[in-house]
């Protein structure tokens, strides 16, 4: 809803001029949401500085092969495109079992609470409890508001998303993960998608997967199953991408954006050996 000018009627309906009737409550909740918003950036860019602690070294390198199905190691790592990077460290924080079988944003959130804001505790107190990453089906759209469902089961969403749709069609699928950020839900951080004619089997594959998982852990949720293996529906757009031709990842792609940038950069590591 566009606000009314400060001399305009209130939208309320009350008579009174705008100024004089909503527009300090309005100016305070925008306030708040733009507090709220700056808590959840910070959050978001204080993971990726805490997940790269020399601690988790040893979970980091057991962990790329695994979401990246053997093509980024610890070796070349450092070749992840920019948006690669941002997906494995959002499933290495939030669904990845640690060796001691804790996630990273549990040990985030017992370390570095007292140290954050109130916005900034609210945020990670909330995020611990977000949900695993999984498959949403873009439903509709309007501006930088997306209705998503979930592939698997079928749950509602309304979503805020700055950039919009992007790329993603009616009826195409989003690989993300959706995390709560004051009254509304977000995408966690870059999002990956399945194209209509990349869909394919991926509904049996998951189910027989989850089934497989069932029948050792047959008290599981769906929760704690995607936890476990939502890196798989990465493993099924690398197929996907492969079997349409495409690079599946950037370090095979010589036409990347940042090619000459990851050159230089190799070059500059074995200089510096």
């Amino acid at each position: 809803m566009d606000k009314p000018g400060r001399n305009d009627p209130c939208y309320c309906g009350s008579g009174q001029k705008y100024k004089k009737c909503h527009m300090k409550e309005d100016q305070a909740a925008e306030k708040e949401r733009s507090l709220v918003q700056r808590a959840a950036n910070f959050i978001r860019r204080d993971l990726l500085t805490f997940a790269r602690d020399e601690r988790f070294t040893e979970d980091f390198a057991n962990g790329l092969p695994l979401y990246w199905n053997e093509y980024y190691d610890a070796a070349n790592a450092e070749q992840m495109s920019q948006p690669e990077a941002l997906r494995f460290f959002d499933w290495f924080v939030f669904d990845y079992a640690l060796e001691n079988g804790r996630r990273l944003i549990e040990i985030y959130a017992e370390e570095k609470m007292n140290d954050l804001s109130s916005h900034q505790q609210e945020i990670a107190a909330n995020w611990v409890n977000a949900g695993a990453g999984s498959l949403y089906e873009l439903t509709a759209y309007e501006g930088q508001t997306l209705q998503l469902r979930d592939y698997f089961t079928g749950e509602e969403f309304t979503v805020y998303e700055g950039g919009g749709r992007g790329n993603v069609e009616l009826g195409e699928l989003i690989i993300t993960r959706l995390v709560p950020v004051a009254e509304r839900m977000e995408l966690s951080t870059t999002a990956a998608y399945l194209p209509a004619d990349e869909i394919t089997d991926i509904k049996e594959k998951m189910d027989a997967a989850k089934e497989a998982h069932l029948a050792e852990n047959p008290d599981a949720s769906h929760t704690d199953f995607m936890r476990k293996h939502s890196h798989l529906l990465v493993h099924h757009a690398l197929q996907e991408a492969k079997n349409q031709g495409r690079p599946p990842v950037s370090r095979l792609d010589a036409n990347r954006p940042d090619a000459k940038m990851q050159q230089i950069a190799r070059g500059m590591a074995r200089f510096k050996r």
